[in-house]
């Protein structure tokens, strides 16, 4: 399997999201096509055969590879490092 970087799944993850909306809004011969394109695009950089997948894979892995965040209390402790949650998902 490839290992996209970070900024690459963002971009593929917003290219496929841009490309839904648009073949929502009026579909065309070449808003499916480009939807089916970077759908395709997103399949094959994580690896599975299914955009649903693709979409949850993708999420998995850019939650994996987030940096660690620290916080620092009312008393000025600072916690453990933990990974930023993540809100929202993306439309399939």
């Amino acid at each position: 399997m490839l290992h996209p970087t970070p900024g690459d799944l963002r971009a593929a993850l917003s290219c496929y999201a841009d490309a839904v909306i648009e073949d929502e809004r009026h579909s065309t011969p070449d808003t499916v096509r480009r939807r089916e394109d970077t759908a395709y695009t997103l399949c094959v950089m994580t690896g599975v055969n299914d955009v649903r997948q693709a979409l949850s894979t993708a999420d998995a892995l850019l939650r994996t590879s987030a940096p660690r965040v620290a916080t620092v209390s009312k008393e000025g402790r600072r916690s453990a490092p933990t990974r930023p949650t993540r809100t929202g998902t993306a439309a399939v």
